[in-house]
């Protein structure tokens, strides 16, 4: 079954889905800076530069995923709460490998070492299953915080997903 894009942008419940990303991508973001002071070894321009490329497509990936595909309402029981946020974290892992993979493939072919595609596209994918499994907890509590603050305060509307239809 298709949905028009014009439905999928009506779909109600984004403030909640986006002020419950940033708030995970802020944390995310938080902790990298954390580890950054204590290891002195990144500069902050790195670590502005790893944000853009990785924690910004995840916390885009992780709203998306929460406002448009599984949206976490206040009718769900825990562990359909917990599946969502499981999804959710992984489309945001999702993007943060196509990020990583589409900069590496263009400084690879901007430097001329097609050659190094690969290797660099497996170092993406490393580094967004390394992402996936460490911010999974992150990810459920965000969507179980969701979840509780939707239970206090109930949609007035009906809200549904791509998974729900």
């Amino acid at each position: 079954m298709q949905i028009p894009v014009k439905r999928m942008l009506r779909t109600r419940g984004a403030l909640v889905a986006a002020v419950t990303a940033l708030a995970v991508g802020l944390t995310i973001l938080a902790g990298r800076l954390l580890l950054a002071l204590v290891q002195l070894l990144e500069p902050p321009t790195a670590t502005f530069g790893l944000a853009l490329a990785t924690i910004l497509p995840y916390t885009a990936g992780y709203f998306l995923a929460l406002w448009v595909i599984a949206p976490i309402t206040h009718e769900l029981r825990v562990g359909h709460v917990i599946t969502r946020s499981i999804l959710a974290t992984g489309v945001g892992a999702t993007l943060w490998f196509v990020s990583l993979g589409v900069i590496a493939t263009i400084a690879m072919l901007s430097i001329g070492a097609p050659g190094e595609i690969a290797p660099q596209l497996g170092h993406a994918l490393v580094s967004a299953l390394t992402a996936l499994i460490t911010l999974l907890p992150l990810g459920v509590l965000g969507g179980v915080l969701q979840w509780v603050w939707r239970t206090a305060h109930p949609s007035e509307h009906h809200i549904e997903g791509l998974i729900d239809v």
